[in-house]
């Protein structure tokens, strides 16, 4: 997915991930029809990925709920989501993503992702 859709891992640990998008046209017509689905996906991707580096063995990171606040539309642009663990329990982790446009302090969208450790 990460390939397909062009989305960049700028930074990946187990308590911040940040990933960058190029928005283009394609991406905005996919929006008008499901408003906030890029911003979810990006914001669940990065939380995933720090989470899945938290897991030890056979344990994966399983999303539990996605709260998503979209502050402002998309624009064609490069968007930016940094994710940062808020709680690291035994077996549940919380993680708040924000996003924002590469070079602007105004945020996009705000969600907090939750995941459950589940054994695969």
């Amino acid at each position: 997915m990460l390939n397909d859709l062009g989305i960049e891992v700028v930074e990946e640990g187990k308590h911040k991930v940040v990933l960058q998008m190029d928005i283009n046209d394609e991406h905005l017509q996919m929006e008008e029809k499901k408003a906030g689905s890029i911003n979810a996906m990006l914001s669940e991707t990065a939380a995933s990925i720090g989470a899945n580096l938290n897991m030890e063995n056979n344990d994966t990171a399983a999303i539990l709920s996605v709260s998503l606040h979209n502050l402002n539309s998309l624009k064609i642009g490069k968007i930016q989501v940094e994710a940062i663990s808020i709680r690291n329990g035994s077996n549940i982790q919380t993680w708040q993503a924000t996003i924002h446009y590469e070079d602007s302090a105004i945020t996009n969208s705000l969600s907090t992702i939750t995941l459950k450790k589940i054994q695969i």
